[in-house]
């Protein structure tokens, strides 16, 4: 069965903070290809059902859905809260949120007394004001480490699959630059290539070779948005053998050069 991806942040888009729609008409199982989602409501009632899983609406309750999660609402009673998308690379200067990202269960509730639905309200004001990413980098920071404190189950992962790719996703942030094949990693975690497939597939439905792809990838963006290096440059420090081979590998993920990326990043 093909389900429908909804792609709700354009290709040079870090992040969109947007309220919940004030609506209960259900909506069709779908995906949202390449970000993760954080739903937080104050309100509501019905389901939500990710992937195979449905769970009941009992505000105050967030979900957390992964890259290419497929879900669908059925509310009974109007729905208000928050709803942050967001690629990976906002949270590149706090790895520790970054790595509780793939810890977060689907589902948890919050004993909540108002701060941290104050402290969203405050991430959406300035979202709206067109606060730069620094800021909100940092605002969503706060909000996925408070998050994650409110989860009162863990993720339903098997603790060693969990333990692996935790290990690998610390491995691939340390040595990104230099090592850029799966058979690399394996060795460094002393698996086999299908076992570390077989953990990232478990983990988060990719497999090592996407995973490292995304990573380099997203310190390009970096390096694009907030230095001033030109292309030779940047391809020199991402250890690509020259200036063509990264704008090809830039290229060929986001249909866009480095420059045109970078023209567009820099007029959000």
């Amino acid at each position: 069965m093909e389900f429908t991806s909804n792609n709700k942040l354009a290709e040079e888009q870090l992040i969109k903070v947007s309220k919940m729609k004030p609506v209960i008409k259900p909506t069709k199982p779908h995906k949202h290809a390449g970000y993760h989602e954080l739903i937080f409501l104050f309100q509501g009632a019905g389901h939500h059902t990710i992937g195979d899983e449905t769970f009941d609406v009992h505000p105050p309750t967030a979900f957390y859905l992964g890259p290419g999660q497929v879900h669908c609402w059925d509310f009974s009673k109007i729905p208000d809260g928050f709803v942050i998308l967001f690629k990976e690379e906002m949270l590149s200067l706090y790895p520790k949120a970054q790595n509780y990202l793939f810890n977060f269960p689907k589902h948890f509730n919050m004993n909540d007394n108002g701060v941290f639905f104050k402290m969203l309200e405050d991430f959406y004001r300035e979202y709206k004001a067109g606060g730069n990413l620094e800021i909100l980098s940092a605002f969503l920071n706060l909000l996925v480490l408070k998050g994650f404190e409110y989860s009162s189950q863990s993720r339903k992962t098997d603790p060693k699959v969990a333990s692996d790719f935790s290990n690998f996703k610390e491995l691939l942030n340390e040595h990104y630059i230099d090592y850029k094949n799966s058979e690399d990693y394996a060795k460094l975690m002393g698996i086999s290539v299908k076992k570390l497939n077989k953990t990232c597939q478990a983990a988060v439905n990719a497999t090592a070779k996407e995973l490292i792809k995304e990573r380099v990838l997203m310190e390009a963006k970096n390096l694009l948005t907030h230095t001033n290096n030109n292309v030779s440059e940047i391809a020199h420090q991402l250890n690509f053998t020259d200036s063509s081979n990264f704008v090809k590998f830039f290229k060929s993920s986001t249909t866009l050069t480095p420059l045109d990326y970078r023209s567009k990043a820099n007029a959000q």
